[in-house]
């Protein structure tokens, strides 16, 4: 597979892994060590509120029988912009609800999210 191809499946597995709770597919698209996510997103009064966590910690979350996913609808690709032999950045709509963007390394011949930032819309 050439890198697009090998970056789209690792945004899909986060995507996809986060919808279906997914450990493996989540841990397999994120590097746990070092990837952080910030959002800038209503908070349950209503108002913008930025924040940080570390996705290793929202793994656990997100795939605990109690924690309920948001109803998103199809995840798109809106850019893709590969900077180097190792580097890259991606555009994405989830479904409406939230634009992500990451940036990912080519490690061990894996592209690997190390950072998200979204903004809810």
């Amino acid at each position: 597979m050439n890198d697009y191809d090998l970056i789209k499946e690792t945004i899909f597995d986060y995507f996809e892994g986060y919808m279906t709770k997914d450990r493996g597919r989540l841990e397999k698209a994120i590097n746990g060590d070092v990837a952080n996510m910030v959002g800038y997103w209503k908070n349950p009064e209503g108002e913008q509120e930025l924040f940080n966590t570390s996705m290793k910690q929202d793994i656990d979350e997100w795939v605990s029988p109690d924690y309920p996913t948001f109803p998103f609808g199809e995840g798109k690709i809106m850019n893709c912009h590969i900077f180097s032999k190792d580097g890259a950045t991606v555009v994405f709509d989830c479904g409406g609800r939230f634009i992500d963007t990451f940036q990912l390394v080519k490690m061990g011949g894996s592209w690997k999210i190390v950072n998200k930032f979204f903004v809810d819309q």
